[in-house]
């Protein structure tokens, strides 16, 4: 009597247990707005979340070298060489020793190491968003930086949605009956940010920090109902919300890209009337909008 019920214990212990695990999503790493899958899941060690080495590659600039026989791991990251070894909580960059929050070590025939000591040696920023379980890794390519800065309005729109995001805030999933095949974005009249990013009935707002964009605010939208009561572009019902909604008093310049044929539908958007748009296809994401000047 005693075992069964010391049996019943230890399987509704191990039922709970076995509930509460599959209840956790995985932990996501997005590297420069690209998911990482490599075939073992990221996990946290110690406050420190571990990814395996393959994960590097999404770095950019970073190459990554493996030693089988001395369980090394060696990432070249601009110029700077970077040492770890499994099991050993010190490192090395170039000739100075540090010490990691954990130690890397062998899960499932793969070297795991701490991502953020990884990324922040190679420049990169490293945010974590404990509601979505997702690790962001943000390192914007000079490349991009150079285009957002430039003279070419169209270019400078281009490279704002191309660069690496991160969100700490709630996820919005859009309805599958909000015609999700359309992207729309809006610009301030002459600028390349901020910006939102509309997909269905679900819009964000990105700013520009520290060489990333933030979301700053999102918001799920009843697509059912007029309001005029938040940003005069978007005129419906807000269900839901997080974050700050920003106050937009300028027109806004508009693109809506139309996935399925590479058609961009763009114009302008006057407070509160909608302009005549033009249509056409076109190679650019975002094509210059007639008269349109460069707000610098």
């Amino acid at each position: 009597m005693i075992v069964v019920i010391g049996l019943v214990g230890e399987t509704t212990a191990a039922t709970a247990a076995t509930t509460k695990a599959a209840a956790t999503p995985d932990i996501q790493v997005i590297v420069n707005n690209s998911t990482v899958y490599v075939g073992v899941t990221a996990y946290v060690e110690q406050g420190t979340t571990m990814i395996p080495i393959k994960a590097l590659q999404y770095i950019p600039g970073n190459s990554t070298i493996w030693n089988n026989i001395t369980q090394t791991v060696t990432v070249s990251q601009d110029g700077n060489v970077i040492t770890l070894v499994i099991g050993q909580k010190t490192a090395t960059i170039n000739d100075r020793t540090v010490q990691l929050p954990v130690a890397p070590e062998l899960r499932e025939g793969r070297a795991m190491v701490p991502l953020r000591f990884i990324a922040e040696a190679a420049q990169a920023k490293v945010f974590w968003n404990s509601t979505g379980r997702t690790v962001y890794v943000a390192k914007t390519p000079d490349t991009l930086l150079r285009q957002l800065s430039g003279t070419d309005l169209a270019t400078a729109r281009a490279a704002a949605v191309n660069i690496p995001r991160i969100n700490r805030l709630k996820t919005f999933t859009p309805s599958d009956n909000s015609n999700n095949g359309i992207y729309r974005y809006y610009f301030p009249q002459g600028q390349s940010y901020p910006f939102f990013e509309q997909r269905g009935d679900v819009v964000y707002y990105y700013e520009m920090q520290e060489n990333h964009s933030e979301l700053v605010w999102t918001a799920k939208l009843n697509l059912n109902q007029q309001s005029r009561d938040n940003l005069f572009f978007l005129p419906y019902a807000i269900e839901q919300e997080d974050g700050v909604m920003p106050n937009i008093l300028t027109n806004v310049a508009f693109y809506d890209t139309l996935t399925a044929n590479g058609v961009v539908r763009y114009g302008y958007i006057e407070n509160p009337i909608l302009s005549s748009g033009a249509q056409g296809g076109t190679e650019a994401t975002f094509p210059n909008i007639p008269g349109e000047q460069q707000v610098k």
